[in-house]
C-alpha cells in the first residue's frame, strides 16, 4: 500500500513539473505471494531534467511524496541516492577543435550490406530507410535543446574542461536502448565507428597539449561556464556504496 500510494503520489506530481523532466520508475521487489501482505518492498525511480538545480527540486518533492505515502500507511521508509550527475557544461575552443579534427579525419565508410542492414532495421521501425548517416554535421552556433538523455561524462565536465564526440554506427531514428542498436555493433565494419572517435579524440588531445593558446581558451571558457564554483558530488558524503542484491 505505502509503495503504491508513492507511486500515485508521484504519477500526479507529473502535470505539475516542466515537460524537461524525466521520472521513470520500476518495483524491483512487490512481495512474494498474493494472499500475504509483504513487509518489504522496494522500488527504483530515476529522476531527470535538464540542469542540476532542477533536479534537486523535483528530488526534494519526491522525498516529501514518499514521507506522506509512510505517514499514510504507518510505514517506515529508506532512501537510497544511487547516482547523481549534472547538465553537460560545454566548452566551445574544444568543440572547435574536435570538428576541425572530424574534418580532418573523416567519417566511417561501411559497405554497402553494412547500410541495407540498417535501413532494414529503420523499416520495421517505422522510420525512414535513410541507412546509416555518413554526413558530417556542422558545429551549431549555441547549445542545442536537449534530448532527454544523461551521462556520467557531465560530471567529469564541471570539474575540467571537457568535450564529447558521436559517430554513427546504426541506423538513424533506431531507439537506442534496443537489441536493434546491439545488433547494429556486432556487424564487421561497426567497429570503424570507435576507431573514427578513437582517432579524432587522440587529435584533440594532441592538440591540448602543444597549443598553450587553445589549453588558456578552454579554461577560461570553463571558468565562465562554471562560474567558478567547485564541483560537489550529488551523491551525500557518508553514504556506502549500494550493490545489487
Amino acid at each position: 500500500d505505502a509503495l503504491e500510494h508513492a507511486n500515485f503520489g508521484i504519477n500526479l506530481m507529473r502535470e505539475h513539473i516542466e515537460p524537461t523532466a524525466r521520472i521513470h520508475y520500476v518495483i524491483e521487489n512487490g512481495g512474494k505471494v498474493p494472499n500475504v501482505v509483504p513487509d518489504y518492498t522496494r522500488a527504483w525511480y530515476y529522476v531527470r531534467d535538464n540542469n542540476r538545480q532542477k533536479v534537486e527540486s523535483h528530488y526534494a518533492w519526491i522525498l516529501d511524496i514518499v514521507k506522506g505515502a509512510a505517514l499514510a500507511t504507518g510505514t517506515e521508509f529508506k532512501v537510497t541516492l544511487n547516482t547523481g550527475v549534472h547538465e553537460m557544461l560545454l566548452n566551445r575552443p574544444l568543440q572547435e577543435a574536435a570538428y576541425k579534427n572530424f574534418q580532418q579525419v573523416g567519417l566511417p565508410t561501411y559497405e554497402p550490406e553494412t547500410h541495407l542492414f540498417a535501413k532494414t532495421l529503420q523499416e520495421n521501425f517505422n522510420k525512414p530507410a535513410k541507412g546509416i548517416s555518413t554526413e558530417l554535421k556542422a558545429l551549431a552556433d549555441g547549445p542545442q535543446p536537449t534530448t532527454g538523455g544523461s551521462t556520467d561524462v557531465a560530471e567529469i565536465s564541471w570539474i575540467t574542461p571537457t568535450v564529447s564526440i558521436q559517430v554513427a554506427m546504426a541506423g538513424e531514428g533506431i531507439p537506442w536502448h534496443s537489441w536493434a542498436v546491439a545488433a547494429s555493433a556486432g556487424l564487421t565494419d561497426a567497429s570503424q565507428a570507435a576507431h573514427t572517435a578513437a582517432k579524432v579524440l587522440a587529435l584533440t588531445a594532441v592538440d591540448v597539449l602543444t597549443d598553450p593558446q587553445l589549453l588558456l581558451n578552454a579554461k577560461q571558457e570553463f571558468q565562465r561556464t562554471s562560474g567558478g564554483k567547485a564541483y560537489q558530488s550529488p551523491l551525500p558524503l557518508d553514504q556506502k556504496p549500494s550493490f545489487p542484491e
